[in-house]
């Protein structure tokens, strides 16, 4: 394992015990070092999954925290099991809903990923999403939301967000997009055919049947998803124990022969190898466990490691252009904008069609906050 300081080493070691239940054994913190390390899991929204591996490890002498940090933590982990415990009620109410509409909602995103979770509670919820494969019953589930919803509007195309008795929501038209318009036109392509050739597949939420999409077809846009991400924010801690928490508890139901056909056809495969060298890194994967990953080929994550854990981090959205008194056009946020030109450079050799495409579509979304 490359060398990192004794906060991530720790942070990693207990992400790997509340995550996957793995044994290991915990190095001595300081106070303010243990503080470092709680503020560095709520950084990445894993501050649950982190504490199930104090726990676990709360045998340990050095796995002692300060009091007032464990109450603190401990407060904030109920707080999380309270606000996924609302939204899976809301998440199964839509779901049976749209379902009496005939609409065919498919879960996406994370709370589907989470009940692969042993403490499906322990991940932070964020938006509710639903896919709706086919356009005419999406748009009669967006009139629905238009009408009932208190906020509605579009974050882009094929999609719309809206709040629904306080659960931030969000529709697609498409399970997943990208920026270059031959790979996107590739993508869709894939996902229609898989939509369409395969039997639904379904999980429990709230004891309510969901369907979701086929093992396969999910790992693909988990990679995708995980691949945008690290190209416009860097890497997510979160998304990464997704990946490694699907692998494990779903993997052996993926046609690994069709995912690496459709990570060619998409170029996918650097941004793929760079994930799966952060699963053996950081949480202890072997390569056998990952069947998109290339055993022979050496991938260097430490410039990811350097950028993440800045405990604030510049995100795409902080930039956007903005029109002055005159004429001339400024950035709201110059560092944030040159730290993602920098960003991009730095994630191009892995995925130069889309890393280009995507920069130039954030910079033209960026262009619509002028004034006219």
């Amino acid at each position: 394992m490359m060398k990192m300081h004794v906060i991530h080493r720790n942070l990693f070691r207990l992400l790997r015990a509340g995550a996957f239940g793995e044994k290991v054994a915990i190095e001595p913190l300081s106070a303010w070092k243990w503080n470092r390390l709680y503020q560095l899991s709520l950084l990445h929204d894993i501050s649950a999954l982190v504490y199930d591996g104090v726990m676990q490890c709360s045998y340990q002498f050095f796995a002692q925290l300060p009091e007032q940090l464990f109450q603190t933590w401990g407060k904030a982990v109920r707080e999380t099991e309270e606000k996924n415990r609302e939204v899976n009620i809301r998440l199964s109410e839509l779901i049976n809903l749209f379902n009496e509409q005939k609409t065919r909602p498919i879960l996406l995103k994370g709370q589907s990923i989470a009940q692969l979770y042993d403490q499906p509670l322990h991940r932070t919820a964020g938006d509710i999403d639903i896919f709706f494969p086919y356009e005419v019953q999406a748009r009669k589930a967006d009139e629905w939301a238009s009408t009932n919803a208190t906020t509605t509007e579009e974050p882009e195309k094929h999609s719309l967000q809206y709040t629904w008795k306080g659960v931030q929501v969000e529709h697609h038209h498409r399970a997943a997009s990208l920026t270059n318009a031959l790979l996107n036109r590739t993508l869709q392509n894939i996902i229609s055919d898989e939509i369409s050739s395969n039997d639904a597949q379904y999980t429990y939420v709230n004891a309510t049947r969901t369907e979701v999409l086929t093992p396969t077809l999910s790992l693909l846009l988990m990679l995708l998803r995980n691949t945008t991400y690290i190209m416009n924010e860097g890497v997510s801690l979160k998304q990464i124990t997704d990946l490694g928490i699907f692998l494990r508890k779903a993997g052996h139901r993926v046609d690994f022969v069709k995912l690496d056909g459709w990570s060619e056809r998409l170029g996918l495969a650097r941004f793929s190898q760079l994930q799966g060298a952060l699963l053996t890194e950081l949480l202890g994967f072997e390569v056998d466990e990952i069947p998109f990953m290339q055993a022979d080929a050496e991938t260097d994550i430490s410039h990811v490691m350097q950028e993440m854990f800045l405990l604030r981090r510049q995100h795409a959205s902080e930039w956007q252009f903005q029109q002055g008194r005159g004429v001339f056009v400024h950035a709201s946020n110059t560092s944030a904008m040159l730290w993602h030109v920098r960003h991009s450079a730095r994630y191009f050799r892995y995925y130069p069609a889309e890393t280009f495409t995507n920069f130039f579509a954030n910079f033209a979304r960026s262009l619509e906050y002028i004034e006219e």
